[in-house]
């Protein structure tokens, strides 16, 4: 762990490579233990309007900045040996806040690997009407039956889903649920990469701050057996670790949220 913080790096990683099993992910540690600590970006205006927010942006509420200021507070007695955030502006703004908080801090790497979905022409758009189409598109009636959704996603899961709004994508720009599986995949063999290549032999303690759906993504890859289909809190806080000597993962902890001044 440095005593004095990096300048902020921002790195892409070339995503073309093939997708890992969870132990193949974990022997990049070189044995050592590893703990992830996961945070979504705080609130935002789009969030608390309903509108569809993959790469695009916008500002941090009232209620959000508060929230970054909790969550601070909740992990400022930790260590971190790095820090990774997604590059966006909503994740930055988060990731400084809590770095903030941190004495030492650690060095941070922004990163496009760590985005949420790019949802194309339907990104800022409303949600419900970007999942009425969803809805006709599997040949349900909106007005008549709007727990189509739901069914819809037991009968395609939540790769269908998204697919289904790639589809339906008239730029061709959405990512399909492959594409962000494989970037997610990328991005943790980049996060683990660097933890083994920390200095010493003892645990290394890493930060993620992404997006609500990509972190779902990522824990897919890592503990698939026990993910589950949900889009996790504003600010709050995941845990997976990785033993010293295995190529299990543990989740520890899942969407917990500090309490909020």
């Amino acid at each position: 762990m440095t005593d004095q913080p990096a300048e902020p790096q921002t790195t892409t990683v070339q995503t073309d490579a093939e997708q890992h099993l969870p132990e193949e992910l974990a022997a990049f540690a070189n044995g050592r233990a590893v703990r992830l600590r996961i945070v979504r970006h705080a609130e935002t205006e789009h969030n608390v309007n309903h509108v569809l927010q993959g790469v695009s942006d916008s500002p941090i509420t009232d209620s959000g900045r508060e929230q970054i200021a909790a969550v601070a507070e909740r992990l400022a007695s930790e260590r971190f040996d790095l820090a990774f955030s997604s590059d966006l502006q909503r994740t930055r703004t988060t990731a400084e806040g809590i770095l903030a908080a941190l004495d030492p801090q650690p060095p941070i790497e922004f990163t496009a690997l760590l985005r949420e979905w790019n949802f194309g022409d339907h990104e800022e758009r409303p949600a419900a009407d970007v999942w009425g189409e969803v809805i006709v598109e599997h040949g349900f009636e909106v007005d008549r039956e709007l727990s189509a959704l739901r069914t819809i996603g037991e009968k395609v899961g939540w790769r269908g889903l998204f697919d289904t709004i790639a589809k339906l994508d008239p730029s061709g720009q959405a990512e399909q649920a492959h594409a962000v599986v494989v970037r997610a995949d990328a991005a943790l063999e980049h996060v683990i990469r660097a933890a083994a290549a920390v200095p010493g032999d003892g645990p290394v303690e890493l930060l993620l701050v992404s997006h609500g759906g990509f972190i779902t993504s990522l824990l897919r890859q890592l503990v698939p057996e026990v993910t589950p289909d949900v889009i996790l809190p504003n600010c709050s806080v995941t845990t997976v670790s990785l033993p010293a000597g295995t190529l299990v993962w543990q989740l520890d902890a899942i969407g917990e949220v500090a309490d909020e001044r």
